[in-house]
């Protein structure tokens, strides 16, 4: 079975994918759940990244 990974610290899959495919991901809301993911399960075979994960309303990384 296929491993899907979002990674985006706000949106769900069902923003962006249909049901169908967007059920098929494992949701982690940080750069250290990303790592612990990745570390636990492997390599995924399909990433989702955020576009703008951590950024602050200003568009600032803290």
């Amino acid at each position: 079975m296929s491993k899907f990974l979002f990674l985006d610290d706000i949106r769900v899959p069902d923003f962006i994918y249909s049901p169908g495919i967007a059920e098929k991901f494992s949701i982690v809301r940080s750069y250290q759940e990303f790592v612990e993911f990745i570390q636990g399960n492997g390599l995924p075979d399909f990433i989702s990244f955020d576009n703008d994960l951590g950024e602050d309303e200003n568009g600032v990384i803290p």
